[in-house]
């Protein structure tokens, strides 16, 4: 019975750095090679055949083991942005459009329409904006758990404001240009005030409940 980890290891002294040390790479070089033996020996070869069929195979130990190291560094930080960046920021996003699908559709019950115009549309608008404080800490909170930087919890607390900042920036000049809609361009000002009303606002809201979650010492770059 061969000890592929100790035989890796040996290999490994010999790169620069060495590399000797890190053991989930010794522990994927040796389950490959094993694996190998096991498929070279199933050809009825001996068993010095067969080891010196692996060497062979495994014949530039450093390349691999580098690749090994990078793919599993490139793995982990996908991984990390993924929980401190992604999901906390979609949790926001999610939480802050079902809210306002929730106003939505109160809104439009029967016995709120005739009331929208005589100051209901205000109160609901107030609402949802200070609801944005809940969902800045949502995100910010998350990405904090997950070992976020405080960039990273910035942008997860104010990932609803950068959606609407798309919308505002390339999606609806855009649908105006196309559609020939000619109430954008001749009315700048009702478009300004709806960036002030949908995207500023609240996105200052965002990042003020933002704020208690962004006291912590930076762990990694996001």
């Amino acid at each position: 019975m061969h000890d592929w980890r100790l035989i890796v290891r040996e290999h490994l002294k010999a790169c620069q750095p060495p590399a000797d040390k890190d053991e989930g790479v010794i522990t994927e070089l040796a389950s490959h090679l094993e694996d190998t033996y096991d498929n070279v020996l199933s050809r009825g070869v001996t068993e010095a055949v067969a080891v010196e069929v692996v060497l062979e195979e495994a014949e530039d130990w450093c390349v691999l083991a580098h690749n090994i190291c990078r793919a599993k560094s490139r793995e982990g930080l996908m991984n990390h942005r993924t929980k401190s960046l992604w999901l906390p920021g979609l949790a926001s996003l999610a939480a802050a459009n079902f809210f306002m699908l929730a106003l939505t559709s109160i809104s439009l019950e029967p016995q709120f329409l005739t009331r929208l115009n005589s100051g209901l549309g205000r109160s609901l608008y107030w609402g949802w904006l200070i609801a944005q404080f809940a969902f800045g800490a949502l995100g910010a909170c998350l990405s904090r758990r997950a070992g976020g930087t405080r960039i990273a919890r910035i942008v997860a607390a104010g990932f609803p404001a950068i959606v609407m900042f798309f919308l505002c920036a390339v999606v609806v000049p855009v649908s105006a240009l196309f559609e020939h809609n000619s109430l954008l361009f001749h009315h700048p000002l009702v478009f300004a005030c709806g960036i002030l009303t949908w995207l500023i606002a609240p996105g200052i809201v965002l990042l003020l409940g933002a704020a208690p979650f962004l006291t912590e010492t930076e762990l990694q770059e996001a």
